[in-house]
């Protein structure tokens, strides 16, 4: 199953929690029983103790500062939301994935906005020209290529041959993907992998499909990463400058940028962070943010 990149931690709504010091912490109940209460000073006293303390309050820090200074649209986190729904076969699978990562849905929203600010972040100051653009492209055009292919992915070259000689005598690509692919995260949408580029791919992958012309079905290609053989149909290609130019930008901004490590150093020292909680002096010997995946 595709990824979930997500930069930071799910928070776990604790914003309230990270308050140091606050003198109207510890009266207030989180859990009631019979046996006795769960005050927010008694959650709060185990949370500085364990070992994710420290880590979700340099998270909020981190957001906090963040927030400060970049601003996310809604519509930029809906257009990212929608971009990584799209990687997953079924509504279902997606929520599988976050599920399986202890995620709601609004704490990955939160996440995307987070990823994006930091982004933004990395990327400040970095000057773009048409040159700058032009000699990355040429630099790195095969990685660059954009292609859109469909595949159907099975365990033996035996079937792979098979299937190859059924679409040689007519099949239909699609049909015979829904009915072998093993591909799970394709093989309901006919082996569509869309748009993607040619870099992401496993390089048996990749090399196979930039070999083909567009309408073209590759023979058998063994990938020991994906556990199989993939038959490939190449159906688009994009490789001139004007055609990918936003994806050489992106790329190339990804290439000139700064380390979270080096943000959060300045953004910590610009906005004279300091930490009133002896249990947590060392918070920022380390500021890189957590990070998370769902498979």
């Amino acid at each position: 199953m595709k990824k979930l990149i997500i930069v930071f931690a799910a928070l776990l709504g604790l914003s309230g929690l990270a308050a140091c010091g606050n003198s109207s912490l510890g009266s207030a109940v989180v859990v009631q029983t019979k046996s006795g209460n769960i005050t927010e000073q008694d959650f709060y006293n185990e949370l500085k103790t364990s070992s994710n303390g420290s880590q979700i309050l340099q998270n909020l820090v981190y957001e906090k500062l963040l927030s400060s200074k970049y601003n996310v649209s809604q519509k930029e986190v809906d257009a990212k939301y929608n971009q990584v729904l799209k990687t997953f076969p079924d509504r279902q699978s997606f929520d599988a994935a976050l599920a399986q990562n202890n995620l709601t849905d609004s704490q990955f929203r939160r996440n995307i906005k987070d990823s994006l600010m930091m982004t933004k972040a990395q990327q400040t100051g970095i000057k773009v020209t048409d040159k700058a653009l032009l000699d990355y492209y040429n630099k790195n055009k095969a990685q660059l290529t954009q292609l859109k292919a469909s595949h159907i992915l099975v365990k033996d070259q035996q079937t792979a041959d098979s299937i190859l000689q059924q679409l040689k005598s007519g099949a239909d690509f699609a049909t015979l993907a829904k009915k072998n692919s093993i591909d799970q995260g394709t093989s309901a949408k006919g082996g569509e992998l869309g748009w993607f580029q040619a870099s992401t791919m496993v390089p048996e992958f990749s090399n196979a499909a930039m070999k083909l012309k567009v309408g073209e079905i590759s023979n058998p290609v063994y990938s020991k990463t994906d556990g199989g053989y993939h038959i490939i149909k190449l159906e688009g290609k994009k490789d001139a400058f004007n055609q990918i130019k936003s994806e050489v930008r992106s790329a190339y901004l990804t290439s000139k940028q700064k380390s979270q490590s080096q943000v959060m150093q300045t953004l910590i020292k610009d906005a004279d962070v300091q930490v009133k909680d002896k249990s947590f002096s060392n918070l920022f010997n380390s500021t890189t943010p957590s990070s998370t995946s769902a498979q």
